[in-house]
């Protein structure tokens, strides 16, 4: 079987969009986006950050002293549910 590429070289351009859809103008407005967090969501996500670097050390610090047993029975049920 003989391929001649001559005939293929303007496949591509048959697939392209050629007519313009209804509805898809990019319009710029000059506007910039702007995002607002309260203070509670502020307030909230502080106290995360505490609590989680403190379990993150203390995950550390047992790793590092060899204490730290995971349950393999748990990492089995995690790895399962995915």
């Amino acid at each position: 079987m003989r391929i001649d590429s001559s005939k293929w070289v303007h496949m591509p351009q048959a697939y392209e969009r050629t007519q313009k859809v209804e509805g898809t103008d990019q319009k710029k407005s000059g506007k910039v986006d702007q995002v607002s967090i309260s203070s509670e969501a502020r307030a909230r996500f502080e106290d995360t950050e505490t609590s989680r670097s403190e379990k993150i050390n203390a995950l550390r610090q047992a790793i590092e002293d060899g204490t730290y047993k995971p349950d393999p029975v748990k990492i089995a049920e995690r790895f399962l549910r995915l």
